[in-house]
């Protein structure tokens, strides 16, 4: 029996999903081994990732987005106020990497409380939070695509259509004006498709 177009676009928008994830999963490796390669040559590690300074936000009309701009800063091992920063970065890596392989989720304080099993020092909750935005800049993409979520999630209202990719809910829409609280930012409607909405501009 041959696929409704209904089947067709549950099926792209799940293999979209999956090329996204094993791209972040190979962001991830990569920047593992530049770090391998580093030390393995007798160099100290250093990651360059764009500027998140108000001057570095720039509009970008093709997405009708603001973006990050070309500027860079740099965390390198070889600064000793540096080494902790780079040390955190490293191990967060590897964390979302594990998360993603077993298709976890964690909170933002669970990965604060996560990091102390691992002996990995933050003074408290905001430095951690500051090195996962960190890595959302090393290989752009935001954190929920890491499967890391904040503990008070926030909320969306609108006349936007969404469409739902996950399992046992594929192919269901929403209006996201239908509930006077909103939609909580969830796995769910992170992954979902965008459908339309009358809005001329979305503010996150």
């Amino acid at each position: 029996m041959p696929k409704s177009k209904k089947q067709t676009k549950h099926s792209k928008s799940q293999n979209d999903i999956e090329e996204q994830k094993v791209q972040i999963r190979s962001q991830l490796k990569q920047l593992g081994e530049k770090i391998y390669s580093d030390l393995n040559s007798q160099r100290f590690p250093t990651i360059h990732f764009p500027s998140r300074s108000v001057r570095n936000i720039v509009y970008d009309k093709k997405t009708k987005q603001y973006i990050l701009g070309s500027n860079t800063v740099t965390r390198t091992a070889s600064n000793i106020k540096q080494i902790r920063s780079v040390t955190q970065l490293t191990w967060l890596a590897f964390f979302a990497n594990e998360l993603m392989s077993n298709k976890k989720s964690s909170t933002l304080r669970d990965v604060y409380y996560s990091s102390q099993a691992y002996a990995v020092d933050y003074t408290d909750q905001p430095e951690s939070d500051a090195i996962i935005t960190d890595l959302e800049s090393v290989i752009s993409t935001a954190r929920e695509r890491l499967n890391i979520y904040p503990e008070e999630r926030s909320a969306i209202f609108g006349d936007l259509d969404i469409e739902y990719t996950v399992p046992g809910y594929e192919g269901n829409r929403a209006n996201l004006s239908s509930h006077p609280d909103g939609y909580l930012i969830g796995p769910s409607l992170s992954t979902a498709d965008f459908v339309g909405t009358s809005a001329e501009m979305i503010i996150a």
